[in-house]
């Protein structure tokens, strides 16, 4: 299993095939992902990659993460996720991965935070059907209806669908095919939609673990170091 990457939606767009099919995408890029630290057997009980994504000012670090980017040789990050990975497919501390650490047709996986959509009602929230439009209500049509039982259990039962928060939470995109992206080194295009916000920080797309072999580049491919040089560039379609 091989490292997954930290993007940022950029927003949507559209392909045309060679056959003239319209093929939605959205754009994700890759900003300034590196290699944090390792996570190794030995020291950790686990072996891992800690990728970090992003800037943040100085004052707003403290000091022990200052300790913790200046051992690695990297600016402070403002997102920093762990990749589980076996031993082989680890990458150099500080090196830069790009988006050629995917291949053009490759499924992936991709979890963030959805968009917020604020305070909203049961039939928005949970798809409740609402209460009848005429026939003696009043009002309340688009209210919950009742939430309890009677004297038994006489109260309500914790995790009740009812009206609250909408959204802003971790969601998922599964099998997510790569298409040719001419930022190359910089972004990628996935096919289909992400729900997420791209206010709201960095996404983690990690290739799919029941993905083709076939559709996989080698372990430790698609990066390059501090100096520039590349391990195991993978070249698109």
């Amino acid at each position: 299993m091989r490292s997954g990457v930290i993007a940022q939606k950029v927003g949507m767009s559209r392909l045309f095939t060679e056959a003239g099919e319209h093929v939605p995408v959205t754009v994700v890029r890759l900003a300034n992902c590196q290699v944090v630290s390792h996570r190794t057997k030995d020291k950790d009980g686990y072996v891992a990659l800690q990728l970090g994504s992003g800037a943040r000012k100085i004052k707003n670090v403290t000091k022990a993460e200052r300790g913790h980017f200046a051992v690695a040789k990297v600016e402070p990050k403002r997102k920093v996720i762990e990749f589980r990975v076996p031993e082989d497919a680890l990458i150099p501390v500080g090196a830069e991965i790009t988006a050629d650490h995917f291949v053009v047709g490759q499924f992936v996986d991709v979890t963030g935070t959805s968009i917020g959509k604020g305070f909203a009602g049961g039939m928005k929230r949970w798809n409740f059907h609402g209460l009848r439009a005429t026939h003696g209500v009043s009002i309340s049509h688009r209210s919950i209806g009742s939430t309890g039982g009677r004297q038994d259990p006489g109260k309500t039962f914790k995790k009740k669908h009812m009206p609250g928060h909408h959204a802003q939470s971790e969601s998922g995109a599964d099998r997510r095919r790569t298409r040719p992206d001419h930022d190359r080194g910089r972004g990628a295009r996935l096919q289909g939609r992400l729900d997420h916000d791209p206010r709201r920080g960095e996404k983690e797309a990690a290739a799919r673990r029941r993905a083709d072999a076939r559709q996989v580049p080698p372990a430790g491919s698609g990066w390059r170091d501090q100096f520039g040089r590349e391990g195991g560039r993978v070249t698109w379609n």
